[in-house]
């Protein structure tokens, strides 16, 4: 049997890690392709739905991570495209989504129109940018920056760290 390792992240990933990078600057740092355990920890297993405390110990994972200067989780980043309009996929990102929400960590989408829309998005409100002409990158990368600042999770406890 013979392995070989593989490029981690298609182009378009690529694309879109480049753009957020231009968003955030080097206050934050992006982390593509991290598992929802190691972002989300499970404190009362009692209260979190057999199915979600499933779920987030599944294989599953986020597309991107953008961390603070202390390693926290500031923001979450999905790459939508047709893939995930499909219906198993989008009861995995309501998961994914769910244990966003009760970890504090904000949920941003992004995803291709027309070949050259990027349209950045949330619960309650989208931006749309068009990559090739700039109009809109300002609104793009402010749209960014807001919910990076906006997590909830600056306040995570070092009590359970083994050292």
């Amino acid at each position: 049997m013979s392995v070989k390792a593989k490029r981690l992240i298609n182009y378009h990933a690529e694309a879109m890690l480049d753009f957020l990078q231009t968003c955030v600057g080097t206050e934050y740092k992006i982390c593509p392709e991290v598992s929802l355990a190691r972002i989300c920890e499970s404190v009362n297993k009692n209260k979190l739905e057999y199915e979600l405390r499933q779920f987030l110990f599944s294989c599953s994972s986020v597309d991107a991570l953008i961390i603070d200067s202390d390693y926290n989780p500031c923001l979450v980043v999905e790459f939508q495209s047709s893939y995930h309009d499909s219906a198993e996929a989008k009861e995995r990102d309501r998961k994914k989504a769910t244990l966003l929400k009760l970890a504090g960590v904000p949920l941003i989408y992004s995803r291709i129109y027309n070949v050259k829309l990027l349209h950045l998005y949330s619960e309650d409100e989208a931006i749309i940018h068009n990559p090739f002409t700039g109009e809109g990158r300002e609104d793009a990368q402010a749209f960014v920056r807001k919910y990076c600042e906006q997590s909830t999770v600056s306040n995570i406890q070092l009590s359970n760290l083994p050292f």
